[in-house]
C-alpha cells in the first residue's frame, strides 16, 4: 500500500497494554494508574522491580523513545546478567518465618503482604513463605493471630529485651 502524505506521525500509546495483568500477578509486580509497570525506585533502581531477579525495559516501563527503550534494555540485561554469572541470586536476610506447626491457616498474612510473598499450600493447610520474594517488612507478623510468623533476626524474646533496654535506659 502506498500512501502520499505530508507528515507520518508515530504515537506512543497512552496507557500500559491490558494484558500484562496476567504478567504482573505471575511476577508479582505492581503498575501505576495507566496501566505502566513501576520500578522499586525511579532514582536508585529504575530498572529494577521490588521483586528480585526481575528487571524492567522498554515500553512496558513508559512510553519512550526507540533509542531510549535500547538503552534501558541494555542496562536490564548488564542487571540480570550479574546473578547469573554468579550462580545464585541474594535474597534479603531478615525475612518472614513461619511455624508450620503454629499456623491455623487463616490466610491473613497473604493478604497484607505487599510482596505477595506468601502462599497458601492446600495440602498442608499453612501459609508458606516465598524468601526471595520476601523484603522483611514485618507485616505479615503484625497480623499473625496465633503468633506463628516470625523476623529472623527478630525473636520476641529479643524484641522484649530490647523494648526493656529503652525504658530503662529512658527512666536514668
Amino acid at each position: 500500500m502506498e500512501i502520499d502524505a505530508d507528515y507520518v506521525v508515530l504515537a506512543m500509546q497512552l496507557q500500559g497494554d491490558s494484558s500484562a495483568a496476567r504478567l504482573k500477578k505471575m511476577l508479582k509486580v505492581s503498575s501505576d494508574p495507566a496501566g505502566f509497570f513501576m520500578e522499586a525506585h525511579a532514582k536508585l533502581r529504575p530498572l529494577e522491580f521490588p521483586s528480585e531477579g526481575v528487571y524492567l525495559a522498554g515500553g512496558a516501563h513508559y512510553p519512550k523513545n526507540v533509542a531510549d527503550m535500547f538503552a534501558q534494555a541494555d542496562g536490564a540485561a548488564s542487571k540480570a546478567a550479574i546473578p547469573m554469572m554468579r550462580g545464585y541470586a541474594r535474597s534479603e536476610g531478615i525475612i518472614a518465618e513461619i511455624d508450620s506447626d503454629v499456623c491455623s491457616g487463616c490466610k491473613m498474612c497473604i493478604a497484607v503482604c505487599p510482596y505477595g510473598a506468601i502462599d497458601f499450600n492446600e495440602e498442608d493447610g499453612v501459609a508458606e513463605v516465598t524468601d526471595v520474594l520476601c523484603k522483611g517488612c514485618g507485616s505479615c507478623a503484625s497480623v499473625c493471630p496465633v503468633g506463628a510468623i516470625t523476623q529472623k533476626g527478630y525473636e520476641d524474646d529479643q524484641l522484649t529485651a530490647m523494648i526493656k533496654t529503652a525504658l530503662l535506659e529512658g527512666v536514668a
